[in-house]
């Protein structure tokens, strides 16, 4: 027998009057449960993507609430598709004797509370959830579905810490599930991850399981990339850096600015190098706009000076839109070979002859092995590469490559044969060099990376990583 009002697309005639529902098709990955709290609160009402009116036709006028629930009352009057979630109607506060069956897919949210997405969730859920599932074993064959509903009902301690010894609760996890726009695939990640952890430690005993992609555990240095720990019986810790990849990675890599890039390491040598290379570069580049044959973009040089702005992706941001609008009255485009493209091509241009003298490659090169191989002073702490998948990860050896460490941390008198290629126009060069028994090449990239149009004077610099001969 059909429900009262039953259909499985976006637009259904309800029997004869000629009503039709217009529900888009909308992805959720909130958590849904008769069970759901958050912080203590329990909440199991939600808001759902139908229409309120057609439904308040059917149990009355009034203000109607979508309570989830495992044992619904009375018919059932709307389904949505092959829904598994029952909402148990309520009017003015009042249960009805009606309900609603729905997928995820047609719950909004949480009723009366935010949903709140996180640029970080998606990290966060997966590397959280691989020490979670390596702790509870029986639960990585669960759909993910029936487990997000099983642990909305739950609070306390999941048997996971964070860096600074405090427990990763139920609440937590579920309100980070609630902040990830693709939780379903990360709860198979992290499923995926515990299975490919479990096998590389090959029965060692583990005292504490951390979830640290910041503070870190027993005095391991916070510079450690790690994003998961465990603590061996022994007191000794192993780490996994937690990415979300395809194909092989390659280590060591840089992945910033070009002034922050300098900045990162203590010794901050290099930082006035580069701004020096900045400055000679639009020095360079504003030369060639000439005011008798463009005088717009040369009186708007003059007048919107950037010798005094900070060296990031963004801090010209104003000036620059005033330039671009100045340059295009005398027909050239700042944004690209007007302006933009000089100015790139000649930082790259010195930079290619500043890092061939040993002195500077060293320092670069020390630089990404400060925070690839972290020579730290505290708790040693070797991690490897965990690349996950819903499917099957993989965990690869990083810090025991002693010979990529050595070159990273190479002196100046050590590194032998330097030559870099430089095509003329390009956003890119390649770095060559010889350490102890291997070559080695690493490509550098420079470019804006700023929505809109380039915004700021620091480039941004990303390498695919160091490759050994």
């Amino acid at each position: 027998m059909k429900s009262f009002l039953e259909y499985n697309n976006p637009t259904y005639d309800i029997f004869t009057k000629g009503i039709k529902l217009d529900l888009p098709k909308y992805i959720s990955e909130m958590t849904v449960s008769p069970n759901y709290q958050q912080r203590g609160v329990f909440n199991p009402y939600y808001t759902l993507k139908v229409d309120d009116v057609t439904i308040n036709q059917i149990v009355g006028s009034g203000k109607l609430k979508y309570k989830c629930v495992e044992s619904p009352n009375g018919e059932e009057i709307l389904t949505l598709g092959n829904g598994k979630f029952l909402f148990q109607i309520e009017l003015d506060d009042k249960e009805q004797p009606y309900y609603i069956r729905a997928t995820k897919g047609n719950v909004v949210g949480h009723f009366g509370m935010k949903s709140r997405k996180s640029a970080t969730a998606s990290s966060d859920v997966n590397e959280v959830l691989s020490m979670y599932f390596l702790i509870h074993k029986s639960e990585r064959s669960m759909d993910t579905v029936d487990w997000e509903q099983m642990i909305a009902g739950k609070s306390g301690k999941t048997g996971v810490l964070k860096g600074d010894g405090s427990d990763v609760s139920y609440e937590d996890i579920v309100e980070l599930l609630d902040k990830d726009e693709t939780a379903q695939r990360d709860i198979k990640i992290g499923q995926s991850n515990a299975v490919a952890i479990q096998n590389d430690l090959s029965g060692a005993k583990v005292k504490n399981y951390y979830w640290c992609p910041q503070a870190k555990p027993g005095g391991v240095d916070r510079k450690n990339p790690s994003d998961t720990m465990v603590e061996f019986s022994d007191g000794t810790f192993l780490g996994y850096s937690n990415k979300i990849s395809a194909g092989a990675d390659v280590t060591p890599k840089m992945n910033a600015s070009i002034v922050a890039q300098y900045h990162k390491h203590k010794d901050k040598s290099g930082v006035k190098d580069v701004e020096k290379l900045i400055d000679s570069a639009w020095k360079y580049a504003s030369g060639l706009i000439k005011k008798n044959k463009h005088p717009n973009a040369y009186k708007a040089l003059i007048t919107n000076p950037i010798k005094r702005d900070r060296y990031t992706e963004s801090g010209s941001k104003s000036k620059f839109e005033t330039l671009g609008k100045e340059f295009s009255k005398d027909g050239l485009n700042f944004y690209q070979d007007g302006m933009y493209y000089s100015f790139r091509n000649k930082i790259l241009d010195d930079y290619a002859k500043y890092i061939k003298k040993p002195k500077q490659l060293s320092h670069l090169l020390n630089i990404i092995g400060f925070y690839t191989f972290p020579n730290a002073t505290g708790t040693p702490c070797p991690y490897k590469l965990l690349v996950g998948s819903e499917s099957s990860s993989s965990i690869s050896d990083i810090s025991s490559n002693e010979e990529m460490v050595a070159t990273c941390y190479a002196q100046p008198r050590e590194l032998k044969s330097i030559t870099v290629k430089r095509t003329a126009g390009t956003q890119s060069l390649t770095i060559y060099w010889r350490h102890g028994r291997h070559g080695y090449m690493m490509p550098i990239t420079m470019r804006t990376r700023s929505a809109g149009g380039w915004a700021g004077k620091a480039l941004y610099m990303t390498s695919s990583g160091i490759k050994q001969n």
